[in-house]
């Protein structure tokens, strides 16, 4: 038997379905476990959380309905899985209750014991994505308390010191000090706060684009600007090769430069000091099938690679949910919420465009997204 084979719990008041089963499950890469009563099931579902639940309708004394009422009122055995075993209860009344106490399926008897494993796979990586899913939420909620927590704490401390100062009282150097630190701290709040509106917004579809045709340099070229001094800052060397004679594209210029602040804001976070970024753009098409009529359609892609510390294989697949944050960005002391690369590919895809990344780990990191040509 190998450690990681799921342990299944069959429940029946009969011993020889018991016996027939676990003689079927012999060879199979699974572990059963047997319990002869609801009660019995309870107290070995406390002890022994199993993956899965097979549990019997027709038993004396508590039946799977009751039975199944208990695993659920009990937070240790709320989140097994459990699917109702029944040779006599087929009518749709009794499987709508069975699901209504909570079951995730039914089988009938004589068990497909082939049946069993695929429908007991499927439940188990059901489970173990759904707990993922809790785990990454409680990480982001501590996050989120955390960032928001912070800054107000500044603001709040900068207040009362202020206040404390004395009312009427001149502003001296270290009141200013003072009042730049509680502005760096509300200016972080307000970003934060943002990307949770843009986020919804996008996320509804609720957000107008102004899209019309313009050079590619008219969203790129005042990122650089404004950005110039950080990279100067943190002595990383910004390269740009836009070629001036790229064809003009349709988009919002507004949120597109959105896009390419998040995009080189992240490259900037992950490049150490004495390292590179750089922006480059070409054409670019693809072939888009439409109606049965095979089209190419123009593009211009944007590239933005840095030499950072890169990200895993396995993590790239992740980098466009939400709340999710690499093991790369625990190494770096700027922390982020998870939302701006989420926000980037829904407007970027929003105008008919498409965000990619490659990396290799300890090398460089390419992040490039495609925007339309605006045609003639």
């Amino acid at each position: 038997m190998q450690e990681n084979e799921p342990v299944i719990l069959v429940v029946d008041d009969t011993e020889d379905n018991l016996d027939l089963l676990e003689f079927a499950l012999k060879r199979k890469p699974v572990r059963m476990i047997r319990a002869t009563s609801g009660k019995e099931c309870l107290a070995i579902a406390e002890e022994k959380k199993p993956d899965i639940i097979l549990l019997d309708i027709q038993m004396p004394e508590m039946d799977g309905f009751e039975t199944i009422k208990r695993l659920r009122a009990n937070p240790g055995t709320a989140k097994i899985p459990v699917i109702f075993l029944t040779a006599q209860r087929k009518d749709a009344d009794s499987i709508a209750t069975g699901l209504a106490l909570g079951a995730e399926q039914y089988l009938t008897k004589p068990i497909d014991t082939d049946e069993l494993l695929v429908r007991t796979k499927m439940l188990i990586e059901l489970k173990r994505a759904q707990a993922e899913l809790e785990r990454t939420k409680s990480d982001f909620m501590a996050m989120l308390v955390h960032d928001l927590r912070s800054p107000l704490i500044g603001i709040k401390s900068v207040i009362e010191l202020l206040q404390d100062s004395g009312k009427g009282s001149p502003l001296n150097d270290d009141h200013f000090e003072l009042l730049n630190s509680a502005h760096a701290s509300s200016k972080k709040l307000l970003e934060l706060i943002s990307d949770f509106l843009d986020l919804s917004k996008y996320e509804a579809g609720t957000t107008s684009f102004d899209r019309r045709k313009v050079p590619v340099g008219q969203f790129i070229e005042p990122v650089l600007r404004q950005m110039d001094i950080q990279f100067k800052q943190r002595n990383v060397k910004l390269v740009k090769n836009i070629p001036d004679n790229l064809p003009d594209v349709f988009v919002d210029a507004s949120k597109t430069e959105q896009v390419v602040m998040n995009l080189l804001s992240n490259a900037l976070k992950f490049t150490k000091g004495g390292g590179s970024i750089t922006v480059d753009a070409g054409p670019y098409s693809e072939e888009v099938v439409t109606a049965e009529v095979k089209k190419t359609k123009r593009f211009v892609r944007v590239n933005i690679t840095d030499n950072g510390v890169g990200i895993a294989a396995e993590e790239l697949s992740m980098l466009f949910e939400r709340y999710r944050q690499t093991s790369s960005s625990k190494i770096v002391k700027q922390k982020g919420t998870g939302l701006g690369l989420v926000i980037c590919k829904l407007i970027v895809e929003a105008q008919g465009g498409r965000v990619t990344v490659e990396s290799e780990p300890g090398k460089h990191t390419t992040f490039s997204f495609t925007l339309p040509v605006a045609e003639s």
